[in-house]
Parts: structure tokens; sequence; C-alpha cells
């Protein structure tokens, strides 16, 4: 067998005749790479360096006892898909269901039969690939249909564009933007992709909307502007599609809420409006302010950040917006480069 291809064991129990006896046993009947520990200290400090495919831990450790090092194993992320297979002297069925509660996939008790020991140790293994295998090719086909759907979606925007209801400037703009957003406020590197990624998608719904309503000049009816305001709900249902991340759904659906609660569609307040859908309604607002709507002329840029400072705490988010201040000389330099694609295109 390739050495790469050897499972690695890691043998934790605070007794040396213990941890030698099951060692013993283990390199007589299979061939594998074993790690021994003394303590649950020292396992919890070691496993992500170790890395190994199973573990065979007893209970009764002293300062950290087995049940805790499996809580704690179990709690990682990066840990918590190791089998654990409890072997003990305790035989007790409240001992047992303890160890299961806390995420082993088996239990031995001492004295153990060796043969038993290697084929649940080899089921377990066996298992634990299946579950890999099983969990990659869910994430390669989760990844697939993300993709496709992405690709649908990014093609009705492009309806949008296509029909003037966004140009293409303002879509790259509001990517920029949210992304600026996102690494200001140290959101996890996984979300400001999310949150970049589908930033420029924020409208789609509007595709539902009557052309005459989104390019009327001149203010809205009540009607109409309620005509508006489903758009955020049909953007929703459109990207309601397996794949699709929550994020991107609460950036459609809820860039329209304000901190203060008065927002649509939901009326949600601070907090409980996801950080997303706050980081974009600060982005959009910027850019509407900025440029031309057949309903309004542009704003400068120092009475554009005038207006956002006055809405800290009412429509935006104070967090957002002291990320938006910190940056506003770069949001500036993104809407001036990026203004010329409206220009090309015009001509």
């Amino acid at each position: 067998m390739d050495d790469k291809n050897i499972p690695k064991v890691l043998i934790c129990d605070d007794v040396l005749e213990n941890r030698k006896l099951l060692a013993s046993t283990l390199q007589r009947y299979a061939k594998f790479d074993l790690t021994m520990i003394s303590d649950g200290a020292t396992l919890l400090s070691k496993v992500e360096e170790i890395k190994p495919d199973i573990i065979l831990l007893d209970i009764m450790m002293p300062e950290i006892d087995g049940y805790e090092v499996a809580k704690q194993l179990k709690s990682n992320p990066a840990t918590d898909s190791i089998p654990i297979i409890f072997i003990t002297a305790l035989d007790q069925i409240e001992s047992k269901m303890k160890a299961f509660d806390m995420g082993g996939v088996d239990y031995i008790s001492k004295p153990f039969s060796p043969k038993e020991i290697i084929i649940r140790i080899n089921n377990h293994l066996k298992l634990a690939q299946m579950m890999a295998r099983l969990e990659e090719e869910v994430r390669e086909r989760t990844q697939e249909l993300e993709s496709l759907n992405f690709a649908l979606i990014l093609a009705l925007e492009n309806a949008n564009y296509y029909s003037d209801i966004e140009t293409g400037a303002h879509i790259h703009r509001v990517n920029y933007y949210s992304q600026l957003l996102a690494q200001s406020l140290s959101l996890p590197e996984k979300e400001i992709q999310l949150i970049a990624r589908y930033a420029p998608i924020h409208d789609i719904g509007k595709v539902g909307i009557p052309t005459e309503i989104l390019k009327k000049k001149g203010k809205l009816t009540p009607e109409e502007f309620d005509k508006i305001k489903e758009h955020s709900y049909i953007g929703y249902k459109i990207i309601d599609l397996p794949g699709i991340p929550s994020v991107a759904k609460n950036i459609v659906y809820y860039h329209h809420e304000r901190w203060d609660g008065s927002g649509y569609p939901s009326e949600l307040k601070g907090e409980s409006i996801p950080i997303e859908a706050r980081i974009m309604a600060l982005a959009d607002v910027y850019d509407a302010l900025r440029t031309e709507r057949p309903y309004k002329s542009a704003l400068a840029e120092d009475e554009t950040v005038r207006i956002i400072e006055e809405s800290s705490g009412t429509h935006f988010d104070p967090k957002v917006v002291d990320a938006f201040l910190k940056n506003r000389t770069k949001f500036n330099d993104v809407f001036k480069r990026l203004s010329q694609l409206d220009k090309f295109n015009k001509e």
C-alpha cells in the first residue's frame, strides 16, 4: 500500500500500557500510521497538525476527559468529520449513550477482541471515505447548479441593461462599492466574494415592472410607487433557485429596508436587516444620487456624501456609513472610472 494511503490512527489514553497494547494490536493485524497521545489537551492542540483519519479515545483521563475532547473536536469545523471510537473500561449504558451524544461513532469496551477492533476501525474508515466522496460530489453538483443558475440570472440582468432599465456602468459600480464596504467591515472573505458577486443583480426584479413606470419623468403616483416596490419580491422569486446562496436572496429582497424600520418590503429594523442588504442599500443609493435618472439630475460627490452622512442611523447602518466615509475617495474613483462605460455605450 502507498504510504500516502495508509490510514492515520490517533490513539489517546493516559495509561502508557493501554496505548502500547492498542498499538501492538493494530500493528499485528493491519497496517496503520499510528500516533499516540497521553492526554486530551495535547490531542486538541495537535490534531489539526496530525490530521488523523480516525481517533481511538479513552474516556477516563485527568483534566480533560474523553467526552469533553470529543465535544471540542465536533465543535471545530476542521475536525468535526473525524470519526471517534471510544475505547474504555466503562461499560454502563449511560456511558455509551453519552459517548454517542458527544459525537462518537462507536464504543468498544475493554478488554477488547483484537479482530473486532480491527473490523470496526476499517468499517468506520470506509464509511468516512464514502461520506467524504459523497460530500465532494454534492459540492461539485452544487457548484455546477449555482454556476448554471447564476448564468441565467446574469442573462436576465443583461435584459435589464439592454432595455436601459439599468446601465452597464451602474451594474459594475455597485459590484465595486459593495466589495469595498464589505472589506472595510472585515467580513469573512467568502462573504465578501458573494456580496460582490451578487450585488449587480440587486434590481433584477425590475424586469417585471412596466417600463413606462421605470422611465417616467416626474414624481410617481402612490399606486406607481407601490408597483415599483414589487420588484424586490419579483427579484426574490426569480432567484429563489437551488444553489443560489442566501446572501444573493437577501440582497435582492432586502436592499430597500432602512435602518430605522421605515423601508420595504418587510419593514425590518437595525441588525435584523442582513448585513449584505445594508451594504447594498448604501451602494445603490450612492450610485443613484451620483447619476442622472429620468426623474432627477445627478448630484456632486460632496452633496452625495452629505446626504449619506445625514442618513446615518435612519436610512443606513451607522457602521456601514463609517465604512463608506473611510472609502469615499475610492468610491469617487470607481464612479469616475466606470462612468466612462456609459458614455461609450451612448456614443
